[in-house]
């Protein structure tokens, strides 16, 4: 169901922000049933959580 991502150290010549958006939105919609919605909102909500380096680890704020 899902692309295989490209991540951006791997391209010889990453693209900027601005293309990127632009890719994003030239492609079609893709459906997605209710189990994947909620793993990937899961998945941008641990993103954004707080992140803070604590001697030898990290440190998630909770």
């Amino acid at each position: 169901m899902f692309l295989k991502p490209v991540h951006t150290s791997k391209l010889k010549k990453p693209l900027a922000l601005s293309q990127r958006i632009e890719e994003l939105r030239a492609r079609p919609p893709e459906y997605i049933n209710h189990g994947e919605a909620l793993l990937i909102q899961g998945i941008a909500a641990a993103s954004l959580r707080e992140q803070v380096l604590t001697e030898d680890r990290i440190s998630l704020d909770d």
